[in-house]
């Protein structure tokens, strides 16, 4: 299958017409046109290639989407995330899964539990997560740009780094031997 911006008119023309040497500057002409419309085309679909925008385009992309909680020093990983979610977190601000993405955000996992899923008091809050890279500076990023995307009435409790493993079953083998020893001698021909 022949691309778009790889394409010439010569090669579906009629070969009288292809042979011509007017006709074919022109398909050069036109097929360049087409390459440059394809290559502007592919950058101007920014939102939908995020996957693939260096850093400082999703620096400019952050600042035009006012994507909440983001910040240039954080790592290239981070920024994508919340510049993909910049519109999702409007739509959903003050809700626990705004609160969720920014724990996924930050610490890569965690969630979220509500007051009345741990006996607290009402509007409170904890989080959780699993990573055990996270540093106190972490811990602060994520307290401040909370602020952003949570309810004013909502109160976070407690940050718990939760390090628990499944349980493990564990096997145990022994193995006993008894019995008799037997000692042959060799004959000594020297003795016959």
């Amino acid at each position: 299958m022949t691309k778009l911006q790889d394409s010439r008119f010569t090669e579906i023309a009629p070969y009288n017409l292809a042979s011509q040497t007017e006709v074919q500057a022109i398909a050069y002409a036109i097929g360049r046109q087409i390459a440059k419309v394809c290559a502007y085309a592919d950058r101007a679909r920014v939102y939908a290639a995020i996957d693939q925008l260096d850093e400082q385009a999703l620096d400019l992309l952050a600042v035009e989407l006012r994507a909440p909680a983001y910040d240039e020093n954080y790592s290239l990983p981070v920024k994508r995330a919340l510049v993909q979610g910049a519109l999702t977190f409007y739509m959903k601000m003050g809700t626990p899964y705004a609160v969720n993405r920014i724990i996924e955000a930050i610490f890569q996992t965690g969630r979220i539990s509500e007051w009345f899923e741990y006996g607290g008091k009402p509007f409170h809050f904890k989080a959780y997560t699993t990573n055990p890279a996270i540093t106190p500076e972490d811990v602060d990023e994520f307290t401040r740009v909370l602020s952003t995307v949570k309810r004013l009435s909502a109160w976070l409790d407690e940050i718990i780094l939760d390090l628990s493993t499944d349980p493990m079953t564990l096997y145990i083998g022994h193995w006993l031997h008894t019995g008799d020893f037997i000692r042959l001698g060799v004959a000594d021909p020297a003795r016959s």
